[in-house]
C-alpha cells in the first residue's frame, strides 16, 4: 500500500510532533456523540489456526472470530468526553478481549514504541490526554439514523479514523468499526483471501448493527481507508444491503490484480452512487517504479454508478488517517506541512458527509454540494478537484427487469426484456434465477405474473424441460387446462418418463372429457 512507499521514500523522522485532530468545516454536528466498545464473535469462521503457531500443538481455547466493534452513535450529553489514549487502550483488546488493566497499559505503549518510535514523550502525552467528542457509553438518543460501517486499512485499527467517525455520529449517523485483521492472524496479508475477509467482517457488523433500536438499515454505507476501500467495495459487490460507498483513498485504485480476482465484482454488481476520495496522484515514472502501473479500472468500467472521484492535491496517502495526522512524523505528509494536510483531511470530511447526506437521507441542498464546482463550496483555491460521473441508466439485472416490471403494472415482461436486451446485447436472465423469481409470484397464488415469467423463461431456454415443466405447472394452477396440457405434452418431449407430467396431462384428459377444458 501507499503507506509502505512512504517509509521507503522518507525512512523512520528524527523527531516528530504530535497535533490536534482535525477541525471539519462548520464544526460537529447537533448530536453528543456515544461510543460503546462491543466484542462479538463470528462463530461462523474459525480464527486461530487448528495448529497453535507457537507451541506446534492444538489450539486451546476460544477459536472463533473475534470481532471487537467501536460504535459511535448519536447520544443523550451525559457523562464525560474520553481522551484519545481510551481508543489506544480499546486497541489492546481487538484480538484478546480479556486483559488486565497493566496487560492493556503495556501494550499501548509497546504499540507507541514500534509505530512511533520517536515521538517525544511529553508530546505523545499531550496527544494522548486530548479530549474527544465521544461519550463512553453515553445513553442513544431516541430516533433512527443511517448506518455506516467503516474499514480501516491493512492491519489497523478500528479507531484509525475516530475523528471521523465521531464527526459522522454528530451529524446523526449510527457508525461502527472492526480493526483490520487477517484471516487467521492479526495482521493482514495484501491479497484477495484478505479483502474477503474484511469484507464479510462489514457484512457482519452490518447485521449486528441492524439489530440495534437507533438503526436505519434500509440506508447503508460502506466506508474504507486504504485496504479497506478495497473490501468494502467486495462487500457491497455481495451484499446489496450496503446502498452506497466511500473510499478514502482506497486500495480499489492501486491493486487492480486483486480487483480482477474478484469476478463478481461487476459493473452490475456495483451499481450504487460511490464517492472515491484520493490523494496527490503518483506521477507515471514512480507508478513504474513501484510497479503499480494500472491496467484495469473498476471504477472506470461503473458506468451504472453517480461516481464522484475527488482529487484531494496536497494530501499523501498518510493524511487519510486521522491517528496519522495525531501522532505520524511530518514526512508522511509528503511535500505538505502537517497543517496543510490536516486542513485537507476536514474538507475531506465535509464532502464524505455531504455525499452521505445526499444518498442516505436524499438531502437535495447536499447532492447539489456535490455537483457544485469546489470554489461555489466555499473550498480553499487549489485544494481538490471533482470529476462526476453520472450513472448511464440502470443496469441489466434481473432486479432491474423486476422493478421495471412493476413499474409497467406487472405487464409486458417481453416487452421489457426486449428493450433491455437491445440495450445490451449480452443479458439473458439465468434461467434458475428466473425460475425462483416465479416462485416468488407462485407463492402468493399471482398466477398471472408467474407464467409471463416462465413465458420468457421458455421462450430464452427453448431447449429447457424444467422451464417448460414450470410453465405447465402455472397454467394448470391458473386453470388454463388446454394450454397446461399442451405444456405438459411439450415436457414429456424433454423428459418422457416424468411422472408428474403423466399423471397431470391424465387428470387434464379426463377434466377435457367432462367439458371442464377451457
Amino acid at each position: 500500500m501507499r503507506n509502505l512507499l512512504l517509509v521507503l521514500l522518507f525512512g523512520v523522522a528524527a523527531q516528530t510532533s504530535s497535533a490536534a485532530g482535525p477541525a471539519f468545516p462548520g464544526g460537529p454536528g447537533r448530536y453528543a456523540v456515544g461510543l460503546r466498545v462491543i466484542q462479538l464473535y463470528d462463530r461462523s469462521r474459525a480464527y486461530p489456526n487448528r495448529i497453535d503457531l507457537v507451541t506446534g500443538m492444538p489450539a486451546q481455547g476460544e477459536r472463533a472470530r473475534p470481532l471487537q466493534a467501536l460504535l459511535w452513535y448519536p447520544a443523550e450529553k451525559q457523562g464525560a468526553a474520553i481522551h484519545y489514549e481510551d481508543y489506544l487502550r480499546s486497541a489492546a483488546t481487538e484480538e484478546q478481549f480479556k486483559r488486565t488493566d497493566a496487560e492493556v497499559g503495556k501494550a499501548v505503549a509497546t504499540y507507541l514504541q514500534d509505530n512511533y518510535p520517536n515521538l517525544d514523550a511529553q508530546q505523545g502525552k499531550a496527544a494522548l490526554a486530548q479530549t474527544m467528542l465521544a461519550r463512553r457509553d453515553a445513553p442513544p438518543l431516541a430516533g433512527k439514523f443511517p448506518i455506516v460501517i467503516y474499514a480501516p486499512g491493512s492491519s489497523a485499527t478500528a479507531y484509525d479514523n475516530a475523528d471521523l467517525c465521531e464527526y459522522l455520529a454528530s451529524q446523526g449517523y449510527l457508525v461502527i468499526a472492526s480493526a483490520s485483521t487477517g484471516m487467521h492472524t492479526r495482521s493482514m496479508s495484501i491479497d484477495l483471501d484478505s479483502a474477503e475477509s474484511e469484507a464479510r467482517d462489514i457484512s457482519f457488523l452490518l447485521g449486528y448493527a441492524a439489530t440495534l433500536p437507533q438503526a436505519d438499515d434500509s440506508h447503508v454505507a460502506a466506508m474504507g481507508y486504504s485496504f479497506g476501500g478495497l473490501a468494502n467495495v467486495l462487500a457491497a459487490a455481495r451484499d446489496d444491503r450496503i446502498t452506497a460507498l466511500v473510499s478514502l483513498d482506497g486500495s480499489v485504485r492501486y491493486f487492480p490484480a486483486i480487483v480482477q480476482q474478484a469476478a463478481y465484482a461487476t459493473p452490475e454488481r456495483l451499481a450504487l452512487p460511490m464517492l472515491y476520495l484520493g490523494g496527490k496522484p503518483y506521477t507515471a515514472e514512480l507508478m513504474n517504479r513501484i510497479k503499480q502501473v494500472p491496467t484495469y479500472s473498476l471504477m472506470n468500467q461503473m458506468k451504472f454508478s453517480e461516481l464522484y472521484n475527488v482529487t484531494m492535491y496536497t494530501m499523501e496517502h498518510a493524511a487519510f488517517q486521522s491517528e496519522s495526522l495525531r501522532l505520524g512524523p511530518e514526512p508522511r505528509f509528503g511535500e505538505y506541512s502537517r497543517d496543510e494536510a490536516t486542513l485537507a483531511h476536514g474538507w475531506m470530511g465535509r464532502y464524505v458527509l455531504a455525499f452521505l447526506n445526499a444518498y442516505l437521507r436524499n438531502d437535495d441542498a447536499a447532492l447539489a454540494f456535490m455537483n457544485n464546482k469546489p470554489a461555489a463550496n466555499s473550498v480553499p483555491a487549489h485544494l481538490l478537484a471533482v470529476d462526476v460521473h453520472h450513472a448511464e441508466g440502470e443496469p441489466p439485472t434481473l432486479t432491474t427487469m423486476a422493478s421495471r416490471f412493476a413499474r409497467h403494472g406487472h405487464k409486458d415482461l417481453a416487452g421489457i426484456y426486449r428493450d433491455m436486451h437491445q440495450r445490451d446485447a449480452s443479458f439473458k436472465p439465468d434461467e434458475r434465477g428466473l425460475i425462483a423469481w416465479g416462485e416468488k409470484f407462485l407463492d402468493v397464488n399471482r398466477y398471472p405474473e408467474a407464467i409471463e415469467i416462465y413465458q420468457l423463461t421458455t421462450s430464452l431456454y427453448p431447449d429447457s424441460g424444467r422451464a417448460m415443466f414450470y410453465l405447465a405447472m402455472t397454467y394448470e394452477r391458473h386453470h388454463d387446462n388446454a394450454l397446461a396440457l399442451e405444456a405438459y405434452q411439450r415436457v414429456l418431449g424433454f423428459w418422457p418418463d416424468m411422472a408428474e407430467a403423466k399423471q397431470s396431462i391424465a387428470k387434464l384428459k379426463t377434466a377435457e372429457k367432462d367439458g371442464q377444458i377451457k
